[in-house]
């Protein structure tokens, strides 16, 4: 169970890195987008199943906030949302 879910934060960070940005707004939805990847990281390492259930649940929803994002952002806004996501999870501890 674990390794699953562990396969489906690696595919929502994958679907990040082909997402698209858009001005200030693209630069929020990077942040919030960090945010959420971040929270399912920390949850599926606590390896407890409650914490594990909750942590797919928000990979699924970083999975669909991501294809939401490729169709909403292209050329400079894309990178702005990468550039703030990259940003911002480097800030997940």
């Amino acid at each position: 169970m674990r390794t699953r879910l562990l396969g489906v934060v690696v595919v929502a960070f994958i679907a990040a890195l082909s997402t698209g940005c858009g001005g200030s707004s693209a630069e929020a939805d990077g942040k919030r987008y960090a945010e959420l990847q971040c929270k399912a990281q920390k949850l599926a390492a606590k390896g407890d199943m409650s914490d594990l259930s909750e942590s797919l649940k928000l990979a699924n929803e970083a999975t669909a906030m991501a294809k939401e994002m490729k169709d909403k952002y292209s050329g400079e806004d894309y990178q702005k949302f990468t550039n703030a996501y990259l940003k911002a999870l480097e800030d997940c501890k």
